[in-house]
């Protein structure tokens, strides 16, 4: 069965929260605390009840990525700078863009902040306001494996396309529920953080280890998550 999961990030907008984009601090990628990033962030779903909350989510197939500027202004260099360091940083991650969208599985829409909730209506048939969203991305998955991915992004704000653009597009690929325990990462709403952190290239990296396999249970994932963690020089 085919379901679209929904991850958001709901943002707080007071008074020099949105001015904020620099990194608190170097990520601690000790053994411990990656291990627990990854079972808080890829178990679990921000938003709904689906089978495949509780199991491993990724893409098996390689990601084609398709970016659209509806903003006005001028976002697509920095969206795609990003996306090609995706395979630079995440190994064993095949990703590439794509010209033409129905070419793509994962979809990049960057809107203007009038246009939000209309786009998210048409693409995700979801409630933007209801949600309180400021970005969002759905997932269509089959059994643990990411079919397509659309992510819908405001980009006439500077710091929320900064940290939208990490976030959502980080979630569409797997880890998809938040933790306000992860200090060092963008999966957690009550940071500041809008770059791509080490401590998140980390749960990626061991979300995308060959041995780890979409429609794992956590059982499963924590039998093999220390060979991974070990390849990928995570562990002590």
């Amino acid at each position: 069965m085919h379901r679209t999961l929904i991850a958001a990030i709901v943002i707080c907008l007071a008074s020099g929260f949105a001015a904020a984009t620099a990194d608190a601090s170097a990520p601690k990628t000790n053994s411990r605390a990656v291990s627990h990033g990854f079972f808080k962030t890829v178990f679990g779903l921000e938003y709904g009840g689906h089978s495949d909350a509780d199991r491993v989510k990724r893409y098996v197939t390689p990601v084609r990525f398709h970016v659209s500027d509806r903003s006005g202004q001028d976002r697509m260099t920095a969206a795609r700078q990003f996306i090609r360091s995706l395979p630079q940083r995440i190994r064993h991650f095949d990703g590439q863009q794509v010209s033409r969208a129905d070419r793509a599985n994962f979809r990049i829409i960057i809107v203007k902040r009038s246009d939000f909730a209309d786009v998210v209506a048409r693409e995700l048939q979801a409630d933007a306001y209801a949600m309180n969203a400021r970005c969002l991305v759905g997932v269509t998955t089959h059994n643990g494996r990411i079919e397509r991915s659309v992510a819908v992004i405001i980009g006439d704000d500077d710091y929320l396309f900064s940290r939208c653009l990490v976030e959502e597009v980080l979630q569409g690929l797997g880890p998809m529920n938040d933790n306000t325990s992860l200090t060092e990462s963008v999966f957690n709403d009550r940071s500041k953080l809008s770059s791509f952190t080490d401590f998140d290239e980390a749960i990626l990296n061991i979300l995308y280890h060959p041995s780890i396999r979409p429609g794992m249970t956590k059982g499963q994932a924590r039998q093999a998550l220390p060979g991974a963690m070990r390849e990928l020089g995570y562990a002590h």
